[in-house]
């Protein structure tokens, strides 16, 4: 006669399993955050024993959870993907378009200056990986589509001048303002303000 496995027996093996899970994923994320606060101190390319000791696991057990070290870049440049994706997409509730330029300026400036340690990692990295590279290509396409929403037709179809906003509103301009040329906050928005008003002018023919 064959005997009916107790309750007991059947839940055990099922709670291990899901307490292997669980430790696996807070191990996984104790290894993102390493990463994420290294490249905030500026740490633009930390190594696997950086990031062994930050979050104080053995060196195996950061590559048993990434492949390699491209491959935990790669997911941190994901997370910071959809941090951008929100903030480009806020709704603006000003009025005029060009009201509504300035307002997604100021929102863009808040943004890069936050995520500068990450994007100035993600381009470390993006010659190496294809990955990271077609992610920093989505995030232009996504500001030309934020770009495109708030300008008038007129200027969405005038190419020189739009693609010279887009350059404008980047964040490499933005990088390159704030570390390069030593520009205050208040300062490199000023800047790209008077490259913004002298571009959307209207022409004189």
């Amino acid at each position: 006669m064959t005997k009916t496995p107790s309750p007991e027996s059947t839940t055990a093996p099922l709670k291990q399993r899901d307490g292997r899970r669980s430790r696996t994923i807070e191990t996984r994320k104790r290894i993102v955050r390493a990463v994420t606060k290294l490249v905030q101190e500026g740490k633009v390319s930390p190594t696997a024993e950086e990031v062994s000791a930050r979050a104080d696991v053995g060196l195996r057990t950061v590559f048993r959870h990434f492949d390699d070290m491209d491959s935990l870049y790669q997911e941190i440049d994901q997370e910071l993907g959809i941090s951008v994706a929100l903030m480009l997409q806020m709704i603006m509730k000003a009025d005029t378009w060009q009201e509504r330029l300035m307002e997604n300026i100021e929102v863009r400036c808040q943004l890069y200056d936050s995520i500068t340690p990450f994007l100035i990692s993600g381009q470390v990295h993006r010659h190496n990986s294809a990955l990271v590279d077609s992610r920093f290509q989505r995030k232009v396409e996504l500001e030309r589509a934020v770009l495109q929403h708030i300008l008038p037709k007129s200027l969405q179809e005038d190419t020189p001048r739009f693609e010279a906003l887009l350059m404008m509103l980047s964040p490499e301009a933005w990088i390159r303002l704030r570390r390069d040329q030593g520009l205050s906050s208040e300062a490199a928005i000023a800047a790209i303000h008077v490259g913004i008003h002298a571009v959307i002018a209207p022409q004189k023919t």
